[in-house]
């Protein structure tokens, strides 16, 4: 719950007293993971709160791991404010992000210079107003961002003022082990940075989801494999309306990811034929331990493709086919077909081919980008 200890190479404060020669008290050291938010706190959070503020000169408390969940400023300054900024690692910000908050918390955000993870989410800012209102959001983000010196991890989701700045805002980091981006309103000139921008070229971890790129071109994807095709272990392609072309345009650069060990392509308008495509190409990969794919068109009722519209005597007859050919292929990789997923509830169905060849319906929660690379 809490790591307790004394900070020997963590304070500046000198351990010995120039005047007298005395050995001066080192600060005792608290570390603990922390969560602002609005509602019932944490009886142990908000006691370690007012206990470390009356004893500041002989307490620090440190946060590996902080999570804002909380829309007022005046709660989460007065943490903020006991917090030892530089020792948070992890930085988690949802749904409160204003301009007038920006302007408050942004002195806050350039003392935390130690994080390697960020996660914005749920940010909706300006969307439907003045572009300029926007474009001082995007920027405001691309000069802090531009300060991380280690930040490798960028998870991204709802976060609408990125609208058509994703590649400035792209271009101010260093290189990141891991992104993810999730219901973001993106343009092409986004999409296409992906594979542009310095920061992504030796990625480990990419997990794109409800991005709606059926209408963009599928090369600019395909060049980022290739790209970090000798680095990328996690990929999702998750509810993004790609069809038979977009995978068709993605196999080759797909092929040459030696190092993938996890692939998740559920929730996109993909015909049998192409499926079975697909995993002739994903059985040589000889890393891929594990492969999420989406239940082909033919499995639901004609001209319902969607959730709650699988036809159970056509996904039979389906499954029996793909346990054949994944018989001949024999893949590596554990296989799961997604027949049904909503990102509300955060839930999954999925068929497993079990070592009996026959099919095992589960249903899980919608797999996270930490929760598929582990």
């Amino acid at each position: 719950m809490a790591r307790i200890t004394s900070p020997d190479i963590l304070t500046d404060k000198p351990t010995e007293s120039h005047c007298s020669g005395m050995t001066k008290e080192q600060p005792l050291m608290i570390t603990m993971d922390l969560t602002i938010k609005d509602g019932t706190q944490d009886a142990l959070q908000v006691y370690l709160f007012h206990w470390a503020r009356e004893r500041r000169e002989r307490v620090q408390l440190c946060s590996r791991k902080l999570q804002i969940w909380s829309d007022s400023i005046s709660e989460i300054q007065k943490a903020l404010h006991v917090v030892r900024l530089d020792s948070i690692q992890e930085l988690v910000v949802s749904e409160f992000w204003n301009r007038e908050t920006m302007k408050i918390f942004a002195p806050y955000l350039s003392q935390m210079k130690n994080r390697h993870l960020l996660k914005l989410s749920k940010m909706r800012a300006d969307f439907y107003t003045a572009s300029q209102k926007n474009s001082w959001y995007s920027w405001k983000i691309r000069a802090h961002l531009g300060q991380l010196q280690h930040l490798w991890e960028l998870h991204v989701h709802e976060v609408l003022f990125l609208y058509g700045k994703l590649p400035a805002v792209l271009r101010s980091l260093r290189p990141l082990r891991a992104l993810s981006l999730s219901t973001c309103a993106l343009q092409e000139a986004d999409l296409r940075c992906l594979s542009q921008a310095p920061c992504t070229r030796q990625l480990q971890h990419l997990q794109l989801t409800s991005l709606f790129m059926d209408n963009s071109s599928p090369e600019s994807l395909r060049d980022l494999l290739e790209q970090v095709a000798s680095t990328l272990e996690t990929l999702a392609l998750e509810d993004c309306a790609f069809t038979d072309a977009h995978l068709s345009a993605i196999l080759l650069g797909l092929s040459q990811c030696s190092q993938l060990r996890v692939f998740s392509v559920y929730g996109n308008h993909i015909s049998m034929a192409a499926l079975y495509n697909l995993l002739s190409h994903t059985a040589r990969l000889g890393h891929l331990s594990r492969g999420l794919y989406t239940a082909p068109l033919e499995s639901y009722r004609p001209q319902e493709w969607g959730l709650g519209n699988i036809d159970p005597e056509r996904l039979a007859l389906v499954l029996a086919s793909l346990g054949q050919v994944l018989r001949d292929l024999g893949p590596t990789q554990s296989v799961q077909i997604c027949t049904d997923f909503c990102h509300h509830q955060n839930k999954c169905q999925f068929y497993s081919l079990g070592p009996d060849g026959s099919w095992v319906l589960t249903e899980e929660g919608l797999p996270s980008l930490s929760a598929l690379s582990v």
